[in-house]
């Protein structure tokens, strides 16, 4: 009976990581980001 509780008790904090993992903030060191200025040239008339 004690391995059985054993391995519930093991299932369950499995479970509960998993969904600890998922539901937390994300921990990502990204740089802000914001508009970027177009520098490159226009498209061709060729097209016309």
């Amino acid at each position: 009976m004690n391995g059985l509780t054993q391995k519930f008790m093991n299932m369950v904090e499995y479970l509960s990581d998993a969904i600890a993992k998922i539901f937390t903030p994300s921990k990502d060191d990204f740089p802000a980001t914001g508009e970027q200025p177009f520098t490159g040239d226009p498209a061709s008339d060729h097209s016309k």
